[in-house]
């Protein structure tokens, strides 16, 4: 067994259904449930031994003659699974009142192997947790629980689909927030509290990095074997002086000074019930509140150093002066925790002196935790900036929608990511987007000024501001020139030079003399060049014998077939067509407009787009139009990827450029594309693409009608179009090879 998860249950006869069924969905390394019962008085034995025997995994039940807490029945546990040959590699410590995810055990693994090393070993590693009110929300598929002995919770969180893991081919839900947090990680606090951070706030993808923390709750957190027994004292992992209150908190102080680290992970996300809360405190039992206060001073005694004074002495005072005033007026029965501690003297001083002989790193190292949320989970890993789009959340085009795709996916691994946006396209409020930080400054906003301005800006921000950054991914050919201005701060660059600029229609003979300038620069002053498209490499190297690094767009298609959208349009699935682009001449709407009054039947075309400084030519393409000619203007988000999955094909008349986002999207969602037939359009596209001219107006008519009269053969271009996207245009591979472009950067 790689992995043996330990349970301690006390009157939790309610949970266990639950707390079975989604360990049958558990995925990853083969496990053992060993679960050790307090002397519980509602049938919980009982229970226990019902679902073990019908249960598809080996468990084992202790029952316990008395209550001997969270930390003796954890021990109990632990004694069990380490007596095992060959012993698990981890341990899970999960309570009975709690869901976690199908992968929740199998994402905290591959963290804790991904960022392990000799000089930071990784001990524990913890998920995110929500709060949980009797079942879970609709849309969470339950498949593995957790919790704390001492702990139980109150609201949940939804999922929002399922996503494919490309290296595995494992369908898994996808999270988008919603309810309020539970915890994610454990932090310290300058007057002595541990606490667990984000606990109460509702959720809205905050905490979307994993980082270092200083701990996990007892509740949901995975440890490696060898870091607990290493731990240990006297054969004992936790403190059983702790009975069942800040046990978990005293064991992170002891993986901190022995050198383990402890991991946050995100995308590890479970539902967790909580009942034993600081507000709730009058309500709690007085056994509760006495070991609460008793092991508050435990945790002092045994870890507090004169390294820690100079950052909690004044706080930690303060707060002490209140609870003794708490303690003598409203909660007396709590004053025996004093005579305990004071019974217990020497036990507890040679306790004591048996934690501090086994610390192995300095003693500021652990006081450095104290009013620290977090660390990088790499602190190897620079500070990753990217300039020059509109921004995120994705809300314009292909710049902003790779972005979206691309930046959270490193906020995932672990690096540090800011991008930089412009406050007409993203809220000044906006300070993070699912792990991503964002930084939102003005710009002018017109045709030539919008993407200059805002670029010298956000350099200028970048180098006065953005410490620890050593690279960043510039995207826009025309920004090159202000490449320079990063030098100071020595963070080196990639710059995105998407298509051949210079030959776009929409630009009066100033923007192409800018854009001819620029492209020369691309070749000189970034560390990088980067292309999306053989065409393009090959331009550059042609031209100005410049080799780039060739990194292509993806896609990760989520199908929402029947979405509403289609119904507010008028729409019925598999009977329109569909054109997503940006509304500038180099795109041809208006071709496309033109020749479908030629095109036979009933079938809707419906123009997803727009443009900012081009309302002129917007407006005539509009007064041409055919009536079965729906104008939507700009769709994102879920209704765009309804109306992608139900449409019958999709056409793409663009000239210039690389990769062309919307084409290879179509294609993920297995469209049968309709596409003028340029270099880099088949070379993305290649046999799956039905290809027309787009400046032959009979051309483009026979692509629609390839479409309209055979729809089965249709469908079958478009699987065909799913097949190669799969295989070519993956943000997973994409995002591995942007880490590859980051690391040399950093290094030079």
């Amino acid at each position: 067994m790689g992995l043996a998860i330990c349970t301690v249950t006390w009157n939790d006869a309610a949970n266990l259904q639950r707390f079975f069924e989604a360990l049958g969905k558990l995925q990853g390394p083969a496990f053992r449930l060993i679960v050790v019962d307090n002397a519980s008085t509602d049938g919980t034995v009982q229970s226990l031994r019902e679902h073990a025997g019908a249960a598809g995994f080996p468990v084992e039940v202790i029952a316990l003659d008395g209550n001997t807490g969270f930390a003796g029945g954890l021990n109990r546990a632990l004694e069990s699974a380490f007596g095992y040959d060959p012993k698990p590699e981890w341990v899970l410590s999960l309570n009975a009142d709690a869901w976690p995810a199908a992968d929740y055990a199998e994402r905290l693994i591959e963290r804790a192997r991904r960022f392990t090393s000799e000089e930071r070993p990784v001990g524990a590693v913890t998920g995110r947790l929500v709060r949980a009110e009797g079942r879970p929300e609709p849309g969470w598929r339950v498949s593995a629980p957790a919790a704390s002995q001492s702990e139980r919770p109150s609201a949940g969180g939804r999922m929002s689909g399922r996503r494919t893991d490309s290296r595995s081919g494992r369908r898994t839900d996808t999270f988008t927030g919603g309810g309020v947090i539970d915890a994610c990680g454990m932090a310290l606090t300058r007057s002595w509290r541990h606490v667990d951070r984000g606990s109460d706030q509702a959720d809205h993808g905050q905490y979307g990095v994993t980082e270092r923390v200083f701990g996990g709750t007892g509740a949901a957190t995975l440890f490696l074997s060898a870091a607990l027994q290493d731990v240990a004292i006297d054969g004992r992992v936790l403190d059983e002086d702790f009975h069942s209150y800040r046990e978990d908190a005293e064991l992170c102080f002891r993986l901190q000074e022995r050198g383990w680290q402890a991991l946050y992970e995100p995308r590890a996300r479970a539902v967790h019930r909580r009942v034993n809360l600081a507000r709730r405190r009058r309500d709690m039992s007085p056994e509760v509140n006495f070991h609460s206060l008793k092991n508050r001073y435990l945790l002092q005694y045994y870890h507090r150093t004169l390294a820690d004074l100079p950052r909690t002495l004044l706080a930690t005072a303060m707060r002490e002066l209140g609870i003794v005033a708490y303690v003598l007026l409203r909660e007396r029965s709590s004053l025996a925790a004093y005579g305990w501690l004071w019974r217990h003297r020497r036990r507890l001083r040679e306790r004591r002196r048996a934690i501090r002989s086994r610390r192995l790193v300095p003693a500021r190292a652990t006081a450095g935790w104290f009013g620290r949320a977090a660390l990088p989970a790499d602190p190897d890993r620079p500070r990753i900036l990217m300039l020059g789009s509109r921004g995120i959340p994705a809300n314009y085009s292909g710049y902003e929608t790779m972005i979206e795709a691309l930046a959270p996916r490193l906020a995932e691994r672990g690096w540090r990511v800011t991008v930089y946006c412009r406050s007409h396209y993203v809220d000044r409020r906006l300070s993070s987007h699912r792990g991503v930080e964002l930084v939102v400054l003005p710009t002018l906003r017109t045709k030539y000024g919008d993407t200059p301005v805002h670029t010298l800006l956000s350099c200028l921000h970048a180098t006065l501001f953005a410490r620890g950054a050593r690279a960043a991914l510039v995207v826009n050919g025309a920004n090159a020139l202000f490449l320079p201005l990063l030098w100071p701060r020595r963070i080196r660059t990639g710059l995105h030079v998407d298509g051949i600029e210079k030959r776009r229609a929409k630009w009066g003979w100033p923007g192409r003399l800018v854009y001819a300038v620029s492209e020369r620069l691309a070749c000189l002053l970034p560390g990088v060049t980067v292309t999306d498209a053989k065409v393009i490499a090959a331009h550059y190297r042609a031209r100005y014998r410049r080799d780039s690094t060739m990194i292509r767009y993806g896609v990760e298609p989520e199908p929402l077939p029947g979405h509403p959208i289609l119904e507010e349009l008028g729409l019925e699935p598999r009977r329109y067509f569909l054109y997503v682009s940006r509304f500038e001449p180099e795109n041809n709407p208006h071709r496309v407009v033109a020749a479908y009054r030629r095109v036979g039947g009933d079938l809707p075309l419906v123009m997803v787009g727009d443009a900012p400084y081009a309302s002129d030519f917007i407006a005539g393409m509009k007064r041409s139009a055919d009536p079965r000619v729906r104008f939507p203007g700009t769709v994102f988000g879920e209704g765009y990827r309804g109306l992608l999955s139900s449409a019958l094909a999709t056409v793409h008349a663009t000239e210039v450029g690389g990769t062309h986002p919307a084409l290879v999207e179509a294609m993920g969602y297995g469209n049968c594309v309709l596409v003028n037939d340029e270099p880099a359009n088949r070379e993305t596209a290649g046999d799956a693409g039905v290809y027309f001219e787009v400046e032959d107006q009979a051309s483009l008519v026979a692509a629609f009608e390839f479409a309209r009269a055979d729809r089965t053969r249709a469908r079958d271009r478009g699987k065909r179009a799913a097949r190669r996207a799969a295989a070519e245009y993956n943000w997973d591979l994409v995002t591995d090879q942007y880490e590859q472009l980051f690391r040399r950067l950093a290094k030079r």
